[in-house]
């Protein structure tokens, strides 16, 4: 057992609330490392913590800067709300950041730091690393990120009012971008979620030797061994859980539907989840003459995504950009439902012999995908127990441990030298 250290965790917007799989993260990190080291908790949020339920509280304490102004600029009012608890932050054994906003701040500090890259916001200022929407980006530019932003909003189709504001956003970050990679090399160790992460970062100029892969565990509120017959019966029932928007390639999925329904196979689709494409996909389900065949379930109570796992047969994933890891992998597996998976970032990683991949934005290779999957499902389905044990919460949480240790023990945090 590693020495219990005093931490300073800074999370991903306020734990405990509603928010993106970041945010998630961080409420379950919190309860679980709670358990092994004295935490105070970081909060800098234009959230209200009042609406939240903050996680574990044994040995752990919150600091809380929260309602913050959106303007001039949201993520410079978080950094600065952060700053301000520079003298606190350097009273600890280590300061760890699950988000990646904070290089700016971490950078300065007189103690070792951990800084986990669940994103690509210090490399994008979209975030995505993808150049005008349309491929992997090489790396940031002034010039260049500032006409990326507008070209990606035009392709987008999300609407007026969100691309505008989007727009504002990124195009802020994007000197936000240039501060996070000039001083990537005071920060003294560096968590990545996946292999792709760290190797994509590293060819940015962020040091490698001091990266280390250490996967999200699965939400033991998802955990459901299957007692049911293996071989699934007809339909099968596919499901999507996750935003409507055009990087989670859910066109390429309907498109597919309708393939393997000319094809013969009986499958039914539920899509949980909500976005700005939905009328543009509902079109196009109606014109493949598919619509019948699609449930659209919107928004979706985290709290019931365990049983829709479990009642489908297979979870699809046809992003077309490459996620920083892919939550939605894991709840799939926790639930032992097979996956087939857009063969983007670190898929082959996570999902290994408990599923299929197809290229992304294929139709016809996700329809071969899922074939592959359907006619050999109980070695799919027998293959998930082992592959999941990678990102049991024990193990996991063993690897975050000695990480801790490894960097608390660090003497210079300094790597610019």
């Amino acid at each position: 057992m590693s020495e219990r250290l005093d931490v300073a965790f800074v999370p991903a917007e306020c734990p405990g609330s509603d928010g993106t799989g970041a945010t998630h993260s961080s409420t379950v990190y919190i309860e679980h490392l709670s358990h092994h080291h004295d935490l105070t908790v970081y909060v800098s949020t234009q959230m209200d913590a009042g609406e939240a339920t903050l996680p574990a509280t044994n040995r752990v304490e919150y600091v809380l800067h929260d309602g913050l102004p959106k303007l001039p600029h949201p993520i410079f009012t978080k950094i600065d709300a952060l700053r301000e608890e520079s003298d606190a932050l350097e009273r600890h054994d280590l300061v760890h950041s699950y988000s990646s906003a904070f290089i700016p701040v971490l950078a300065d500090l007189d103690v070792p730091t951990l800084l986990t890259l669940n994103s690509y916001l210090p490399v994008c200022p979209k975030a995505d690393m993808m150049y005008h929407g349309e491929r992997k980006c090489s790396g940031p530019g002034r010039l260049k990120c500032a006409t990326c932003v507008p070209a990606t909003g035009l392709k987008r189709r999300q609407g007026l009012e969100a691309e505008l504001r989007q727009g504002y956003v990124s195009m802020g970050q994007i000197p936000f971008v240039q501060r996070s990679m000039d001083r990537a090399n005071e920060i003294t160790a560096y968590h990545a979620l996946s292999p792709h992460l760290k190797n994509d970062y590293a060819q940015l100029g962020f040091p490698a030797e001091a990266t280390t892969v250490v996967p999200h565990f699965y939400d033991e509120e998802f955990y459901r061994p299957r007692k049911d017959p293996i071989e699934p019966t007809e339909p099968i029932d596919a499901l999507y859980v996750g935003a409507l928007q055009d990087i989670k390639g859910i066109d390429t999925l309907v498109r597919a539907l309708a393939l393997l329904r000319r094809r013969g196979r009986d499958v039914e689709l539920r899509i949980a989840g909500r976005g700005p494409l939905e009328p543009q996909l509902r079109e196009l389900a109606t014109d493949l003459g598919v619509n019948d065949a699609i449930t659209w379930l919107g928004y979706v109570d985290h709290g019931k995504l365990p049983d829709l796992y479990q009642s489908s047969d297979v979870f699809v994933y046809p992003g077309i950009i490459d996620e920083p890891f892919g939550r939605v992998m894991l709840e799939a597996l926790a639930a032992h439902t097979p996956i087939v998976s857009a063969d983007v970032g670190s898929m082959d990683y996570i999902v290994g012999p408990a599923g299929t991949l197809f290229e992304p934005g294929d139709p016809q290779s996700l329809a071969s995908a899922f074939d592959t999957l359907s006619e050999d499902y109980t070695s799919y389905r027998e293959a998930i127990p082992h592959q999941l044990e990678r990102f049991a919460p024990e193990t996991v949480i063993d690897s975050f441990c000695t990480l801790y240790a490894e960097t608390a023990a660090t003497t210079d945090p300094d790597r610019s030298t």
